[in-house]
């Protein structure tokens, strides 16, 4: 064995290993499954040799012994039927409990991937895996069992025709080897072609996701020909990738189904021959052409487990790619634990870049006092929203030391970065499902009054009272059913209840008219003093109250002061301030 092979079947060893492990407490079924399998694998062969005995009976007229023989089938296949029974229900057990158990690893898994590779992998690359890949994974084992019983039940039916007629024996030894060589030269072809299956699925399944979830947009950017066009595309290359790969099985079944006309006919000739020479009964020869099937199915019963194996060792790669970071690097925290903030964040000659050579802050130094308000203000890509990113754990400096509580925020685990920082962006995603549950889903516990309160708090809970179904509206995906401004105060709301020290307010007002900013703006008023509250806007009325204003252009600290400090010494801030009154005149 060659040593590629030998590695590749202890990796495969070894994938299943850690695949038996999700089965936890339901490892039982697995076994009621074998028992039953062995069971079913023994009345399976003793059923055609009876069907047999009650044709020869009945051409022979022995009336008796056939009536004897129909009640002895009708017993079996009621056994065999219950048997049957039994092994759906085993089967099901197992398989469900384990597809549960990974399908949440992997989903948990996931959700530990760093941004930046989230962010240079479409959606559909992930959904394939967690829905189609954990399946395949789930199902292996019941897969061996069936194949290795069916494999053992037909071993033994063959074995059974050397007693029977020497000379068939050796004519289906021959043509079993035949049909097993043409098998492992189709396999060794069709692997190649599933890979390029799987990947080309994985591109339309994220590109479809981008059309359903974009739709909106692609109508009023009247995009739907080109975005369609790219859906003809990506179909038509994942649908010749599966026409290759089926003609290539039709070939290879074509082959092998005139290899086993050609041993049916040959097996009925010397059948003939040997009754004619006496050294045959038609009896033994319907019992051979009784069994002719199951023997074949010895074939395919080793390539069904070779291509199950395959199958699997494919999605075991993509999976386990996903839990053990391999290809998807992980978010990586430190492991002290900081249970409740102070709110005392400083940033330490700090800088990053998402991309080598392109920074995007360089030398940031700041401190932000508990209960302190702060806003960050500069044009469009002046590096605000990086800050945020930072102090949020998504990402972490290239340089510098980011301290939290006057911890370096790298020692820190993660729940005490995001349980105890809220960020409010500009875009939030809202779920599909009903207000009240946009809030549950975040925090289980969370009270009705707790919400109310959160929405209140938002101007959000008079104009949820106007729906007919109150809090338990859905909201559509990505709460399409809402405003811009209705899902930016829900996102509000929905940040408020979880009661951090910390409230990042990202361009949370942006999509907000006059009088729901001013609302807002009272909202966060009213949280000043009682947490740390960090804002960045455009719209400088946002931010004239902050305790302090941080002023970011092109990536580096510029000035810090009040409204009215920068006002009188920052040029920058001038102009931010004399076009924003520019423009409110305008309007």
């Amino acid at each position: 064995m060659k040593e590629k092979e030998t590695k590749e079947i202890q990796k495969i060893i070894k994938s299943l290993k850690r695949s038996y492990q999700f089965a936890n407490k339901n490892k039982k079924y697995l076994f009621f499954f074998l028992i039953s399998s062995i069971i079913y694998s023994a009345l399976s062969i003793a059923l055609p040799i009876l069907y047999a005995r009650q044709i020869l009976y009945l051409t022979s007229e022995i009336w008796v012994q056939l009536v004897l023989i129909t009640i002895g089938i009708l017993l079996l296949e009621v056994m065999r039927n219950l048997n049957r029974y039994l092994n759906n229900y085993f089967v099901d057990k197992f398989f469900f409990a384990v597809s549960k158990n990974i399908t949440l690893e992997v989903a948990k898994e996931t959700l530990k991937i760093n941004t930046k590779t989230m962010n240079q992998n479409s959606s559909g690359l992930f959904i394939e895996r967690i829905t189609n890949d954990t399946d395949v994974l789930a199902d292996i084992f019941v897969s061996i069992i069936d194949y290795s019983t069916e494999f053992i039940s037909c071993l033994g039916i063959y074995i059974s025709m050397f007693f029977l007629d020497i000379k068939i024996f050796l004519l289906y030894g021959v043509f079993l080897i035949t049909i097993y060589i043409s098998n492992r030269y189709a396999s060794k072809k069709l692997q190649e072609k599933r890979k390029m299956s799987k990947k080309t699925r994985e591109k339309i399944s994220g590109f479809i996701t981008e059309l359903v979830r974009g739709s909106k947009d692609i109508k009023i950017l009247n995009s739907e020909k080109s975005f369609l066009k790219k859906t003809d595309s990506l179909t038509e290359e994942y649908n010749q990738t599966n026409y290759t790969f089926d003609r290539t099985s039709a070939k290879y079944r074509l082959i092998n189904e005139s290899i086993r006309d050609i041993l049916d006919f040959l097996i009925i000739l010397i059948g003939i021959y040997s009754i004619m020479k006496g050294n045959l009964v038609v009896g033994t020869l319907l019992i051979v052409l009784s069994y002719r099937e199951n023997i074949l199915e010895m074939n395919q019963s080793i390539e069904r487990f070779l291509d199950c194996i395959k199958r699997y060792s494919l999605s075991a790669e993509r999976i386990f790619d996903i839990i053990d970071g391999t290809t998807f690097p992980k978010e990586k925290f430190g492991t002290k634990h900081l249970e409740k903030m102070d709110g005392n964040i400083e940033f330490q000659n700090v800088s990053f870049s998402y991309l080598e050579d392109q920074s995007v802050l360089e030398d940031v130094s700041f401190k932000i006092q508990p209960n302190e308000t702060v806003s960050f203000v500069g044009k469009s890509g002046a590096g605000k929203s990086t800050i945020f990113n930072l102090i949020s754990g998504l990402y972490f400096p290239t340089k510098g030391t980011i301290k939290m509580d006057q911890i370096d925020m790298t020692l820190l685990d993660k729940d005490s970065i995001r349980g105890n920082v809220s960020v409010i962006s500009q875009s939030p995603y809202i779920f599909n499902m009903s207000i009240k549950d946009n809030f549950k889903i975040i925090k289980e516990d969370v009270t009705d009054e707790e919400i109310v309160d959160a929405c209140k708090l938002a101007c959000l809970h008079d104009f949820i009272l106007t729906l007919k179904d109150g809090y338990n509206t859905i909201v559509g995906e990505g709460g399409v059913t809402l405003s811009g401004g209705e899902r930016q105060r829900l996102a509000i709301a929905r940040a408020l209840v979880q009661k951090t020290e910390v409230i990042l307010f990202d361009e949370a007002t942006s999509a907000l008219d006059n009088e729901t900013e001013r609302q807002i703006q009272e909202s966060i008023l009213n949280l000043q003093g009682k947490y740390t509250v960090l804002i960045i806007a455009h719209r400088l009325s946002t931010v004239i109250h902050s305790n302090r204003i941080i002023l970011i252009d092109h990536g580096k600290v510029i000035d810090i002061g009040t409204h009215e400090e920068l006002l009188k010494r920052s040029p920058l801030y001038q102009n931010l301030y004399e076009l924003e009154l520019k423009n409110k005149k305008e309007i």
